[in-house]
């Protein structure tokens, strides 16, 4: 319950350094009376249930417009959590297994074991790395300054050791070595942090302006009010235009005007008009489509930058689709999958990155989900983007804690990278944040409104970047390495009796 308080409100994001704590007592009980494993799951999976239903209640309050069977978001709530709380079984069940079978003292096995699960949750088709620890820390700066070392991962093994230190501090008989071990745990990552904060490029970049329009879904996808949504969308954008100094790019959200803007002749005319009388280029998340190799339609969510040359040419396509939401998972196994109706919009995947020019530099796009994602971002940049462009729609999720954890997730994205990032949300959160993930400008939610800021510089390449999820390598590593102890001093036991 702890933690899941702690994603509810940014502010009580601290809680998560105490939030394991009671799984720890607990998970030690158990193993000290030689619980098996279905017991040290079940222990598990109950923090895991109480977690997740407690920081997902926001599927509960999913707009009607999400889903075509509304009613459907009741049971998706509780069966996300169940499904979600599968994996805190399974890490409480690997760490009470490995110390009692290896010999290492749960203090050293948990953090290991835990991150491991968390790797697997966010792995794969079904992945969702959502509620990853670390994020909760999201709206600290100074703590997540780390993440440019080991990504969002080393966050949450630093999460991980202050629980296990505040739990030692508390049971064990060095209560005092491990009192300072947990001050020093949280102290030298802050101090660090002020530093690289302090140390951060201040000098302006390039203006740029981000519309939020605030189109209710039920208008921008009943397909008769296009003129009316399009019209709302050059309005704000005239606005945008003339700030002074003017922007250098203008950016639109997710499907930004809910019909295929490129294709459609007459909507893309009007795009055309406004970039060649402005001579601002308008970046676009627009639906799309194409036929594919076996003469079948290509359905796409995708984005594009509109010139005064034209319409947008390469397009970049969705690539990691969300789940049931956007597409039926598994359909690579069965085909048949794909055509259970449960209000999923049947998208088909891009096939990689592709990068834009603009007046600060080229940048790599991120479709809503995708900003939760640390290998998409750590991709584009590696390719050569100076900054990243996150083009969302929340309105799905009301003004519910939703909000702040979807946008959590993008900030980790930047300070991963050292890279500014421009998050523009068709309701809101639409906001600029700089290369250290702190927010520079912000519009207030559900309202129409223009963001004309300068953009962020750059900082230095990190070695996230360069190396990668390092962190969670370690520990697959790490649970091998425990695995292998436990078979050893099994092997020994047998040996020594016979």
């Amino acid at each position: 319950m702890l933690l899941g308080v702690a994603f509810l409100v940014p502010a009580l994001g601290l809680l998560a350094w105490v939030a394991f704590v009671p799984l720890l007592v607990a998970l030690e009980d158990y193993r000290v009376a030689g619980a098996g494993v279905r017991r040290l799951f079940g222990l598990g999976y109950l923090f895991g249930f109480s977690f997740f239903l407690i920081g997902s209640h926001w599927i509960a309050l999913l707009s009607d417009v999400a889903i075509t069977v509304p009613w459907l978001k009741y049971p998706a709530w509780v069966a996300a959590a169940a499904y979600l709380a599968l994996f805190g079984g399974l890490g409480t069940a690997l760490a009470g297994t490995l110390a009692r079978r290896s010999g290492v003292g749960l203090a050293w096995v948990f953090p290991v074991a835990w991150l491991a699960v968390e790797e697997l949750r966010g792995s794969g088709e079904l992945g969702f790395p959502w509620f990853q620890p670390g994020y909760a820390f999201a709206a600290f700066p100074p703590f997540i300054q780390m993440a440019s070392l080991g990504g969002v991962t080393l966050v949450t093994l630093w999460v991980l050791a202050v629980n296990v230190l505040a739990w030692r501090a508390m049971r064990g008989r060095a209560r005092l070595r491990a009192g300072i071990g947990a001050a020093l745990v949280v102290l030298l990552p802050l101090t660090w942090g002020l530093r690289a904060l302090d140390a951060a490029d201040r000098a302006p970049g390039p203006t740029i302006a981000l519309i939020q329009a605030n189109i209710a879904g039920e208008i921008k996808w009943s397909g008769r009010h296009q003129r009316e949504v399009l019209a709302a969308f050059l309005t704000l954008s005239d606005s945008a235009a003339s700030v002074r100094p003017a922007p250098g790019l203008i950016i639109w959200p997710e499907t930004a005007t809910g019909s295929y803007l490129r294709r459609q002749l007459d909507q893309a005319i009007e795009v055309a008009r406004f970039t060649a009388r402005t001579e601002i280029p308008v970046f676009a998340g627009f639906a799309d489509y194409g036929i594919a190799a076996d003469g079948r339609p290509r359905y796409t969510n995708a984005a594009g930058l509109f010139t005064p040359r034209g319409v947008p040419d390469p397009v970049y396509a969705k690539r990691h689709l969300v789940p049931f939401g956007e597409r039926m998972p598994f359909q690579w196994l069965l085909p048949g999958l794909g055509r259970i109706e449960l209000g999923q919009a049947e998208w088909t995947p891009g096939s990689g990155p592709v990068l834009f020019p603009s007046v600060a530099g080229r940048f790599g796009c991120l479709i809503c989900f995708e900003s939760i994602f640390p290998d998409l971002a750590r991709e584009d940049v590696r390719r050569g983007a100076r900054w990243l462009v996150n083009v969302t729609n929340d309105e799905w999720f009301g003004n519910s804690a939703a909000l702040d954890q979807h946008a959590a997730m993008a900030a980790l994205r930047a300070v991963e990278n050292h890279v500014p990032l421009a998050r523009c949300a068709n309701t809101g959160l639409t906001e600029l944040l700089d290369a250290n993930g702190r927010v520079t400008r912000a519009l207030p939610v559900f309202r129409p409104g223009i963001l004309v800021a300068p953009l962020a510089r750059p900082g230095p390449p990190t070695p996230f970047t360069r190396l990668g999820d390092w962190p969670g390598a370690l520990a697959g590593l790490g649970v091998l390495a425990l695995a292998l102890a436990a078979v050893r001093r099994a092997l020994t036991g047998r040996t020594n009796r016979g």
